[in-house]
């Protein structure tokens, strides 16, 4: 009988001392803030029981696996969920000089036909200016013309005509 409680008090103690020896969740939440200060993004974590979850946004996918890594190697840390988005920076809109708009509109526009001769397209800064007469069932046509030009802006001062 003494030999089965002083085994079973021996067990109590191997689990205390194991469970002693893990770092806590707040301990390891200020590792991980730590090793995330090197990367240049707001990545924020969250530990619950060793499992660790990242959020954030950043901006390639490398910045998001250097997250991962980095707390992957934190002693303590038993799994790591990568939530992090990757948001790559819009591209500069492609807008073409006042020579080649001017141009490819008009070329466009005289290809179209003769119902479109009394157009007259200026161009300048970037910004089409339309003038002249059309019929309302072809001004979708020509705003689509124009718009596949990728002009800056368009300023519609056709008049409409049945």
């Amino acid at each position: 009988m003494k030999t089965k409680l002083l085994l079973c008090v021996m067990v109590l103690f191997a689990g205390i001392a194991f469970n002693s020896c893990k770092p806590s969740d707040e301990k390891l939440q200020q590792e991980i803030e730590a090793g995330l200060t090197a990367l240049p993004s707001s990545i924020s974590s969250e530990v619950k029981k060793g499992e660790v979850t990242l959020s954030g946004i950043v901006d390639s996918d490398g910045l998001k696996a250097d997250a991962e890594r980095i707390v992957s190697a934190i002693k303590g840390v038993k799994s790591v969920v990568n939530n992090i988005e990757v948001k790559l920076p819009e591209p500069e809109p492609i807008i073409n000089s006042d020579d080649v708009l001017k141009t490819t509109i008009s070329s466009a526009i005289s290809l179209a036909g003769d119902a479109y001769k009394h157009i007259v397209v200026d161009v300048k800064d970037g910004e089409v200016t339309l003038t002249g007469d059309v019929k309302k069932l072809d001004l979708q046509k020509i705003m689509q013309i124009v718009n596949e030009a990728k002009p800056k802006k368009v300023h519609n001062l056709l008049n409409i005509t049945q």
